[in-house]
């Protein structure tokens, strides 16, 4: 829930109501109420999109030796993940695949940080719909790409079968591999994104609602009401972690899985 609206809420004179998760995460009704939506959070999704395009533009414009503030910020957020990342986990392969991975760096970290945005305060990608399409797009590549080097039974092989085993053995874990390796990885990609945004602005929300709640009651409830305040403060700095984190974890995940399907051998 959004700490502004939260304050309107409260000098309206209504009184304090605590907001429901429907409230919380702005989805609006549309048409006769059957359909339910966040408007809010596609409108932030399309302008988080033209900023990232924008700014890429900007600082590529006019690019130079002795690189000016954007195109600095620019070249170190692609060298971050280019050296960091693409070509720690990848190797020689990673130069080929850096352009990608810092887009999907740059994307997740911006989805992420509406949340601290004033009037935005919510992250995109507390909506599930928006880390399963990214998990997804990261499967489809990493498959696509393996069986395109591999072979498609070479790809199969490559995932499910370890050498070295017992043949026995096989029976329990060739089936395990699969699972994992080629169903459940997209699942445990975008749930890992989702429920660390969900539960970090839900967080927030909740010590600003006990806040204001606090507040509302007078007389030494005054006192009380700091300490809720200052958990909102400290869990806003703490979700600006969590914000880079989470799209670094994600990035480098794909990197792994990208690596997996490209390797040689199990």
């Amino acid at each position: 829930m959004s700490l502004s609206l939260l304050l309107a809420a409260s000098d309206s004179g209504a009184g304090f109501t605590a907001p429901s998760v429907q409230e919380s995460f702005f989805f609006d009704q549309i048409g006769n109420g059957k359909f339910i939506a966040s408007i809010k959070v596609m409108l932030l999704l399309v302008l988080g999109v033209v900023l990232i395009i924008g700014f890429f533009a900007a600082s590529a414009k006019r690019a130079a030796v002795v690189p000016g503030k954007l195109q600095f910020v620019g070249e170190s957020l692609y060298g971050f993940v280019r050296n960091g990342v693409a070509i720690e986990i990848l190797g020689k392969q990673g130069k080929k695949w850096a352009g990608f991975l810092a887009t999907l760096f740059v994307f997740v970290l911006v989805m992420n940080l509406w949340e601290l945005i004033p009037v935005a305060q919510v992250p995109v990608t507390s909506h599930f719909a928006i880390p399963v399409f990214l998990a997804v797009m990261v499967w489809f590549i990493y498959n696509v790409v393996g069986i395109r080097k591999h072979g498609f039974f070479g790809y199969l092989k490559l995932m499910c079968y370890i050498p070295g085993i017992p043949v026995a053995m096989h029976l329990l874990l060739i089936p395990i591999e699969f699972l994992s390796n080629i169903i459940l990885r997209p699942f445990t990609m975008a749930v890992r994104l989702f429920a660390n945004m969900f539960a970090g602005h839900m967080l927030v929300g909740v010590a600003a609602a006990g806040a204001i709640f606090l507040f509302e009651q007078g007389g030494i409830s005054y006192g009380t009401s700091i300490l809720p305040f200052a958990a909102s403060i400290f869990l806003v700095f703490f979700e600006l972690l969590i914000c880079g984190l989470q799209a670094y974890v994600f990035t480098l995940l794909a990197a792994i899985y990208l690596e997996s399907s490209l390797a040689d051998s199990h």
